[in-house]
């Protein structure tokens, strides 16, 4: 099974991300879009014999950025071929690596499109610090489960060239009319940032979306992203004049 990611500077989660799942014997190859990251992402990547990097610019003030590189991790699937998406700030549990052990290349229960139980979990920081304590495994220690659950997101799939993204930076997969989608309750678990200030940072990076699409008088493509009343201010376009 092939393995697709996108990330930008994520030099640090490198080791333990790709570790997790690099030596299964169901992984064939890891793809990864990179954003044309300032840090050592790709020297880190290149350590690992069965990823392949390729590298497309990541534009801050584009609108649609995120959902872009997302597409772009699709257009090196090969055609037909079964994927299992993946984030840097996710982990797939025990339950989920067994499933996909089972399943070879083959879409479970008939589907397009597989959408896959997902948890977020606070993690614990030091006191009056943002930083996380980490674990020996090298993953923060979780403190709590936050958000919705299960959080079903489209991140099995059968390559197709119908299939793309749409909506940033809460994405939603489009394919065409009779598209079957199925669910599987194996988890993807999903941390919440090492440094606090990093979770700060990107939610400014999505206002920043939405203001470039007010300044360019486009709608949302599917709904807006909700943000904290301390960041909702950079969703004004003025703000980033």
């Amino acid at each position: 099974m092939l393995i697709a990611m996108k990330c930008l500077n994520e030099e640090r989660y490198i080791e333990r991300c790709i570790g997790d799942f690099h030596d299964e014997e169901w992984v064939e190859k890891i793809i990864v879009v990179d954003g044309c990251s300032t840090d050592y992402t790709v020297q880190e990547l290149k350590r690992f014999k069965k990823v392949s990097v390729f590298q497309m610019p990541w534009i801050d003030e584009h609108p649609d950025m995120e959902t872009h590189q997302s597409n772009a991790v699709l257009t090196y699937i090969p055609h037909g071929q079964i994927a299992m998406i993946l984030d840097f700030d996710e982990k797939m549990s025990p339950e989920l690596k067994n499933f996909l052990a089972k399943i070879g290349n083959i879409m479970p229960v008939g589907s397009d499109i597989a959408n896959v139980s997902r948890g977020t979990f606070e993690v614990m920081r030091h006191e009056d610090s943002p930083h996380a304590i980490i674990g020996e495994d090298g993953w923060p220690i979780i403190s709590h489960q936050i958000g919705q659950y299960p959080d079903y997101q489209p991140r099995l799939i059968k390559k197709d060239p119908r299939l793309h993204w749409v909506n940033s930076p809460h994405h939603v997969m489009f394919g065409w009319p009779g598209m079957v989608q199925g669910n599987i309750d194996a988890d993807i678990i999903h941390y919440e940032k090492d440094d606090y200030r990093d979770r700060l940072r990107i939610e400014r990076k999505w206002a920043r979306a939405q203001s470039r699409r007010k300044m360019l008088g486009l709608p949302h493509d599917v709904f807006g992203c909700t943000v904290r009343p301390e960041v909702h201010k950079y969703t004004d376009p003025e703000e980033w004049k």
